[in-house]
């Protein structure tokens, strides 16, 4: 087709539409003032605000998390410590740490304790770790023979021990067959004996006839000494007595006697007064010691049956003598172990669950 015969098409305006449609120089400058002062206010209303979320939430979050403190200790000193499988340094060691969960591990030799802590945003946490390897071994029994009248002939298990009054050592756990002999008669019994625990039997055997005045005064009196722990009543190095005895004969007058636990070092001088024909009381009040606790991986721990806490446990304050410590593990079951506590030192008692 030529283009003589293409349609042609044609837009036709009124003079007042284009006025309207045309845009002089000096309106198109007042519309892109416009334009930009608008944009020019959003931008900075934009700024205010985020400056000012900004300045709200980042003291919230920078006051809301306060790294913890922590100090290490462990008996020996110098054990390496590793937080999260990571090495640290050595005990004793004082250090921040971030807030949550976190498994602290502490290692001597082939010897480590490991526990699993929870802290707390600016918690103060001090951590104890007793790294000996075995637990102090419990001493053997002791046995206290006690006869009326004194200086019977003593026999364990066909062996013969002594006269009375008599203290046996190293006597094994288990029964034995005690017999005493004098000239006023003789006496048999069976006793049980059990580590770290001080028994005591009496005897009393027939006095042999004397003739004795009417008239005559008593020469003598008695004593009876109340112990939480088992001593030796002992005057002039001599064993006269111990606790536990119904009542223990002395001559009347003053004495100077000394009561003494070789088992957990105790020791103290007493003056008593012995009334003819009367009985005079002595009373110990137990001293303190203490006691470290702990296990692997960690157990709940009661001392006599009482709760005292989570192992790691340092410096218990507890009575000098024999305990008995139960270890409690959700999963790993309960564990019994016996103590005697002495009043010098740190007596110390460890379990591994695990075994």
């Amino acid at each position: 087709m030529s283009t003589s015969s293409r349609p042609s098409f044609r837009l036709e305006v009124d003079d007042q539409v284009a006025d309207e449609l045309s845009v002089s120089p000096e309106k198109s400058v007042r519309f892109d003032r416009t334009h930009g002062l608008i944009a020019a206010v959003s931008l900075a209303s934009a700024i205010v605000a985020f400056v000012a979320v900004r300045a709200w939430f980042v003291p919230v979050g920078a006051t809301s998390v306060v790294p913890a403190s922590v100090i290490v200790e462990s008996q020996p000193a110098g054990a390496e410590l590793l937080i999260d499988g990571q090495p640290r340094g050595t005990t004793p060691l004082t250090f921040s740490i971030a807030p949550g969960q976190h498994t602290l591990l502490v290692r001597a030799g082939r010897t480590e304790r490991a526990v699993k802590v929870t802290l707390g945003s600016g918690a103060q946490v001090a951590q104890y770790f007793d790294l000996t390897t075995n637990a102090p071994a419990v001493p053997p029994g002791r046995l206290s023979i006690i006869t009326e009248p004194a200086g019977a002939r003593v026999t364990v298990d066909g062996r013969s021990r002594g006269v009375s009054p008599l203290v046996i050592e190293g006597l094994a756990a288990g029964a034995h067959s005690l017999s005493v002999t004098s000239d006023a008669g003789s006496a048999q019994r069976t006793i049980t004996v059990v580590d770290g625990v001080a028994a005591e039997v009496v005897f009393t055997l027939a006095r042999p006839a004397a003739p004795v005045a009417r008239s005559a005064a008593p020469i003598a009196g008695w004593v009876t000494v109340a112990s939480p722990f088992p001593v030796e009543v002992i005057e002039q190095d001599e064993v006269v007595g111990t606790s536990g005895t119904a009542k223990i004969m002395l001559a009347a007058g003053r004495h100077e006697v000394i009561l003494r636990s070789d088992t957990i070092g105790f020791e103290e001088r007493r003056t008593i007064e012995i009334a003819p024909g009367a009985v005079s009381s002595i009373e110990v009040v137990a001293p303190k010691g203490l006691l470290n606790v702990n296990a692997r991986p960690w157990a709940d721990v009661l001392i006599d049956g009482n709760p005292a806490g989570q192992t790691p446990l340092a410096n218990i304050q507890v009575t000098a003598g024999p305990h008995q410590i139960t270890f409690r593990h959700p999963q790993l079951g309960e564990r019994i172990e016996r103590v005697v506590v002495a009043t010098s030192g740190v007596s110390r008692v460890a379990v591994d669950l695990n075994k």
